[in-house]
């Protein structure tokens, strides 16, 4: 395990006792491709061997033995004793018969599968397996070494070490060092502990803990983490604090104060718990009177969820901030920065063989547009009887809910029933489904507009057949043996026109026609309208595979939805499409080589002759430490984004990255990140710079950031 230590700030830690959690930390950005241990250190010196010896007995062998009393023996010249899979070494020793206990002087060395000590003279009991080994140095087979002006060992799972010095690095003169006046290491609890203890790097002192604990190997400790450092155009100077609250084993908690010098301290708390029947996480912030801003800024995101005990389950999605621009000020990527509604969800399910329920309150905090309606409540029913092929399956959609929306537009309950019967007819190379259904949906509205009534309601009966053929051939391509398939789809769908412009637009929108979602019963999200269809879905699918891996090569399919008669249901205000044809969607997924992945996808209108929509994304790993990505979008007068991204180990030592998320449209950056980092064997270094967007009327936020990685002190004592 490894810890970073960011070199900016440092003296912040002089004299503050603390108990430090050493974990790893990762930060923002994409994750660095790491070289191998070998390439930066070599190969490892051979461990010595050590002989098992079975009986427990103690075994001794020297040049020389003497006996002056019946209960000591005094062996010299080159000593070797071992027990069980101990062994040790000296030029003299004693041998206590009585207590199986070691004197050694002289060039002492006591081995193990995990450790090796050597010493100018040591104590040593074979039975207990304690005792003190003097002006020691020891070496773990990690490769984590130091030496001490004594090494007591206590017993098989604890040791002691007095003015003790710890590294990972190689180099007799060490890079970086941990010294300290005491070092207690414990493997069953898997904690250290030391005091007064010092950490150089390059010879220089930069930071003293006059009293520190740690895990051994991957354990979690309560104890401040190690801060982060860095500067911004927005929020000033800032140094980010985290403190970690191992509270019990299923339990902890992460504090954080995030000092800003142009706004002030927001304290962050992230929560998580997992119990035998539920899990979560409680996410708080909270910045008292932020300077910049003007006024208190705060949050909380809470996130739970249980597992299903005789069926039933709950989840809960709460989130809440104090401001429209809590995230544009305080979110660090663009995925959590710009988010326009804020979900508050509680839901109570029950899940039976073959139907489910669930209940749940659904609102929503507008942070930009308008205000979406609330669910409050919503109650659904679905069936889930088994399909079986060739047999008549049944089944319904049952769901009730009152929308409210805090201003005076229309709001009420909604009841929507859509029972259905279908009959899965297939064999090994076809497939025909026809499916008949019925939608029934009523009203009970508060508000209503114009030409709307308190009470309304529409059913119709909506016809799908789906069907398809496989066709399959062995075929040679560049040398290589595939398989070929062919899989033509036909999609029909039938339902009658029935007038809903009286009916409100709760929760209703408009699909457009997408290679992600081609055989839709209704073009229209949510249950306020149901397309009068006549229509056909065709769709045609080649794969192609490798006959000896059965690895999908190639996957390449084209797609058109046609209309027999014309529509006339559409959303208010929205006019209704007369074209009798969509554009034409494909889909080519391909990796013709093991490092190479292409997928593309495309809408093309045949009215307009021009691309409507469009994505293209690229993978390329040419060799282990070497990545390309590329990830462009289109959308016809409102989306076109190229994001890219390179990663490159240009040696073991030197890596560099660079991602780029371009708006090609308005032709800006909207964010980018840049960074290079030296690896050595026992430590790294890591310079970042970040540019982000955040609005029209603003200038974009840059930021610098430092991170010094000492390798292995977060996994102090591993291997012992």
């Amino acid at each position: 395990m490894r810890q970073r230590l960011f070199l900016s700030g440092l003296c912040l830690f002089a004299s503050l006792p603390v108990l430090l959690y050493a974990q790893t930390k990762t930060g923002s950005g994409p994750a660095a491709i790491m070289p191998d241990t070998e390439s930066l250190c070599g190969k490892p010196a051979p461990w010595p061997r050590i002989p098992f010896i079975a009986d427990q007995a103690t075994h001794l062998q020297a040049d020389k033995m003497e006996m002056p009393s019946r209960d000591i023996s005094i062996f010299t010249g080159r000593v070797i004793i071992n027990q069980a899979n101990t062994q040790l070494e000296t030029d003299r020793a004693r041998y206590f018969h009585e207590k199986n206990e070691i004197e050694a002087q002289g060039n002492v060395h006591l081995s193990n599968p995990g450790l090796q000590l050597k010493g100018t003279d040591a104590r040593y009991n074979m039975d207990k397996q304690n005792g003190v080994i003097n002006h020691a140095s020891y070496l773990t087979i990690d490769g984590r070494k130091g030496q001490a002006e004594s090494i007591k060992l206590l017993d098989p799972a604890r040791m002691a070490m007095y003015a003790a010095s710890y590294t990972s690095c190689k180099k007799e003169d060490p890079d970086w060092l941990l010294t300290a006046s005491q070092i207690r290491l414990d493997t069953e609890s898997r904690q250290g502990y030391a005091t007064n203890s010092v950490v150089r790097f390059m010879g220089v002192p930069f930071f003293y803990f006059p009293y520190m604990r740690f895990p051994i190997g991957d354990a979690r400790l309560t104890g401040l983490l190690f801060p982060d450092i860095g500067s911004s155009q927005r929020n000033g100077s800032q140094v980010i604090l985290p403190f970690y609250w191992n509270i019990a084993p299923n339990r902890d908690a992460t504090i954080t104060p995030w000092y800003m010098s142009r706004r002030g301290t927001l304290l962050q708390n992230e929560f998580r718990y997992l119990n035998p029947g539920n899990s979560g996480q409680l996410t708080l912030g909270y910045l008292n009177n932020d300077k910049l801003y003007g006024s208190s800024r705060s949050r909380i995101k809470w996130q739970h969820r249980s597992t299903a005990v005789l069926g039933w389950a709950t989840s809960i999605d709460y989130n809440q901030v104090s401001d429209n621009d809590y995230f544009l000020d305080f979110g660090t990527t663009l995925n959590n920065s710009n988010p326009t509604v804020l979900q508050q969800k509680a839901a109570l399910s029950y899940n039976a063989l073959n139907w489910s329920v669930n209940a749940q309150a659904q609102a929503y905090q507008t942070l930009s547009g308008s205000s979406a309606y609330e669910r409050l409540p919503q109650l659904t029913f679905r069936s889930r009887l088994p399909t079986r092929e060739n047999e008549l399956h049944p089944g319904i959609n049952a769901e009730i809910v009152k929308f409210s929306r805090k201003n005076s537009s229309v709001q009420g309950t909604r009841l929507n029933m859509k029972p259905y019967i279908s009959l899965p007819l297939s064999n090994e190379a076809m497939y025909l489904t026809p499916k008949l259904s019925w939608q029934y949906t009523a009203y009970d509205l508060l508000n209503p507009a114009t030409g709307q009534k308190t009470k309304a309601s529409r059913n119709l009966p909506i016809f799908s057949l789906k069907s398809g053929i496989f066709f399959e051939r062995n075929l040679g391509l560049g040398g290589h043996d595939m398989i070929q398939s062919l899989e033509p789809q036909l999609f029909y769908v039938y339902s009658p026109y029935r007038r809903q412009d009286n009916l409100p637009l709760f929760d209703t929108g408009q699909v457009t026609f997408n290679i992600n979602d081609p055989f839709r019963e209704n073009r229209f999200t949510g249950a306020d309208r149901v397309e009068d269809a006549n229509r056909l879905t065709a769709m045609l699918t080649t794969r192609f595979f490798d006959e000896t891996s059965g690895t999908e090569k190639l996957m390449a399919r084209i797609g058109q939805m046609y209309y027999f008669s014309k529509r006339r249901v559409a959303l208010s205000g929205n006019g209704v499409d007369t074209t009798r044809r969509t554009p034409v969607i494909a889909e080519l997924m391909s990796r013709p080589f093991s490092n190479l992945y292409i997928v593309a996808d495309t809408q093309w209108d045949p009215q307009t002759k021009t691309y409507t929509r469009g994505n293209l994304r690229i993978e390329y790993k040419p060799t282990r430490n070497l990545d390309f990505r590329v990830n462009y979008r289109y959308q016809k007068n409102s989306l076109e984004t190229n994001d890219s991204l390179i990663r490159w180990r240009i040696t073991p030592n030197w890596y560099v990255s660079a991602r780029r998320l371009y708006d090609v449209r308005y032709q800006r950056q909207q964010e980018s990140e840049y960074s290079l980092r030296y690896d050595s064997c026992c430590w790294a270094f890591k310079l970042s710079t970040r540019q982000r967007f955040i609005r029209v009327d603003e200038p974009e936020e840059k930021a610098i950031y430092f991170e010094l990685e000492l390798k292995g002190l977060a996994g102090f004592g591993t291997g012992f």
